[in-house]
């Protein structure tokens, strides 16, 4: 007999990422780390398997921060991140893979941010701000540390560093100290050149503003390219372009998409999916030097990996979550992260074609005595005609047919996607629950990804509308299936399923019970306050130097219709978050305060966005299960 999963228990799960495969083929490295930390200082681990054997992924590192894997261009070495000589702030290191320890090859007080090794493995370029002055030392010590603006902003600059043949760190040196804050880059294929991209700023409203610049080794100045809104990695083409993650409205919430621009100048054009298809480019995976990077592609509940010309070489039923791309004399091998039915996300390695032809190469989804719940495929309509993919979990271990009490899950972004996983997650809840006798509804609503260009833009400055009425039409539609109970029904979820919500309880009775974490209850504050003013602006509609008022974004607030509640509450959220401050539980909790539904407001300490620490991973899922114990059965 099978054991129901416990808060504990997901918190202790291991998360792969960031796969990478040796030039020549025959390993793979990744990074793993626990979705709970014990403390506030983040451990994450490389992991080592070979591509041919039987055993599973070996963990070679332990006890620090490590991360960003990068193999030697003849695969004699490692090199990544680390925080193992001061805690909180990364170094580079070297390990080789016929065994040892690894050795510091950049060790500074300022962190490097990311690298990239030369073609002919003889250096490394690496991004990070200067390293602190005699004055920045002193107004430390002194307390004497007014911070004006914008005025002493550690912009990340360009670096290199030589890596000697045997071994002994070179000394770090300056290449580029532009006026923008470089946030990553990527080596031509002969060397010669760097893409990079920059904002003007190191603060997250500055994602926005991103630009795509080229530097050429031995100049003495970059040239800037493009602008390149929200930008990643770049890559470069085998035709000698430079490929870029974007979106196709320069304005926040649009379809995702792919570009390239040539090195030498000119207007960027569309690689990835076009503006009028119904599904979204959202990723970009680089290749061996000199062959085309791939396109990680949202089509409704399933992701592809396409080539440039939209060949299709793996098909997902699930999430894509990372993947990389070498060319061997056997043709190309692939190494990805996905994300299915199983109870965490897997590493799965092999030649391009059907999914079950890869082999599994780490064992961090394997958990004795669980049955999970798989998900299903729910497909509605919203009022309006627009077509909704919805996922479905039955109770885990169900056997005869519904209704059964039941969990609506919304998922974040509002650009982000609930596909066809386990949706094990210490802050998704839809697993634990469907553990403990729920079924769980998941509304994929407009603003989301996969469906296109046209479906992200329907939740620009509009909310609480079309989505929730995607919301409500995939909730009558489990309804329909003999899924979801209509009298047993409880709603929750994070960041923007928070604010839904939110929403919810101000909107509607059907409801017994509401779980907001890290949610919106006033737009107009989000433009005040939030790390993303741009964004949270364009979300809610206006901003409150719009003038006197009245103001848009007033009603899309939930902090509106405070006094329509009737339905319990549960508010969940991190004292140090940044993204949506703490101040929007707050006053929501103000708005709320005396009303006679139940009310309870949970903060967490040091936490951002998304809780990090163990502890409190565990607390807020126990409170969860026992809200809706309480309130739904």
């Amino acid at each position: 007999m099978s054991t129901p999963l416990s808060p504990e228990a997901i918190s202790s799960l291991w998360s792969p990422a960031d796969p990478r495969l040796s030039p020549d083929g025959r390993r793979v490295v990744w990074t793993a780390a626990p979705f709970g930390q014990a403390g506030e200082h983040r451990e994450s681990s490389l992991w080592v398997a070979d591509v041919d054997g039987e055993a599973p992924g070996r963990r070679w590192t332990r006890g620090s921060d490590d991360s960003s894997p990068r193999w030697s261009p003849d695969g004699r070495h490692l090199a990544f991140l680390s925080d193992r000589a001061e805690l909180g702030t990364a170094g580079l290191r070297l390990i080789d893979v016929a065994g040892g320890e690894s050795w510091p090859l950049v060790e500074r007080r300022a962190s490097v941010d990311a690298f990239a090794w030369a073609p002919d493995g003889r250096s490394i370029a690496f991004l990070a701000a200067d390293e602190p002055t005699a004055d920045d030392e002193r107004r430390e010590k002194d307390r004497d540390d007014a911070d004006v603006w914008g005025e002493r902003w550690r912009l990340a600059r360009l670096w290199t560093v030589n890596v000697a043949p045997d071994g002994e760190p070179g000394e770090p040196r300056r290449l580029w100290a532009p006026d923008v804050h470089l946030s990553a880059l990527a080596f031509s294929p002969d060397g010669t050149r760097l893409a990079l991209v920059g904002a003007p700023g190191p603060l997250a409203e500055h994602w926005w503003r991103r630009q795509l610049w080229l530097f050429t080794l031995g100049a003495g100045d970059g040239v800037r390219l493009c602008d390149a809104p929200a930008a990643g990695s770049p890559a470069w083409t085998s035709s000698g372009e430079v490929a870029f993650n974007g979106h196709h409205d320069p304005l926040p919430q649009a379809g995702a998409t792919v570009w390239a621009v040539s090195p030498d100048g000119g207007e960027p054009h569309v690689v990835g999916t076009g503006r009028d298809e119904s599904r979204c480019t959202v990723g970009l995976v680089d290749a061996t030097p000199g062959v085309d990077p791939l396109l990680v592609v949202a089509d409704g509940l399933d992701t592809r990996l396409e080539t440039l010309d939209r060949t299709t070489v793996l098909d997902v039923a699930g999430d894509l979550d990372a993947a990389t791309v070498v060319d061997t004399p056997d043709g190309p091998l692939l190494a990805v992260v996905v994300e299915d039915n199983h109870l965490t996300a897997r590493v799965l390695v092999g030649r391009p074609g059907p999914l079950d032809g890869l082999r599994c190469v780490s064992a961090h989804h394997r958990v004795d005595d669980v049955r999970v719940a798989d998900p299903e495929p729910l497909v509605c309509e919203a009022p309006d005609g627009t077509r909704l993919d919805g996922v479905v979990l039955r109770p885990a271990g169900a056997t005869g047919p519904g209704p059964w009490p039941t969990a609506v899950i919304v998922h974040g972004g509002p650009y982000g996607r609930t596909g066809l996983t386990s949706n094990t997650h210490p802050l998704r809840w839809a697993q634990l629950l469907a553990q403990h006798g729920y079924a769980v509804v998941m509304p994929n609503y407009r603003g989301g990804l996969g469906r296109g260009h046209d479906f992200a833009t329907a939740a620009r400055g509009t909310m609480g509308t079309v989505e929730w009425d995607d919301v409500m039409a995939t909730v009558d539609a489990a309804v329909a299936a003999g899924v979801a109970d209509p009298d047993r029904l409880g709603i929750g979820g994070w960041s923007q399923g928070g604010f839904l919500t939110a929403w919810a309880v101000t909107a509607t009775d059907r409801f017994k019970v509401g779980v907001m974490g890290a949610g919106v209850s006033d737009w107009s504050m989000m433009s005040a306050t939030s790390d993303l003013e741009v964004f949270e602006s364009a979300l809610g509609g206006s901003r409150p130097w719009d003038g006197p008022g009245p103001h848009h974004a007033a009603l899309g607030s939930p902090i509106s219709y405070a006094a329509k509640r009737r339905t319990p509450l549960l508010v969940l959220h991190g004292a140090d978050d940044a993204r949506v401050p703490h101040s929007q539980a707050e006053a929501f909790r103000r708005a709320l305060a005396g009303q006679d539904a139940p009310l309870e407001l949970v903060t967490y300490p040091r936490e951002p966005h998304g809780v990090r620490e163990r502890a409190h991973q565990v607390d807020l899922q126990r409170r969860v299960l026992t809200w809706f114990d309480r309130h739904v059965r």
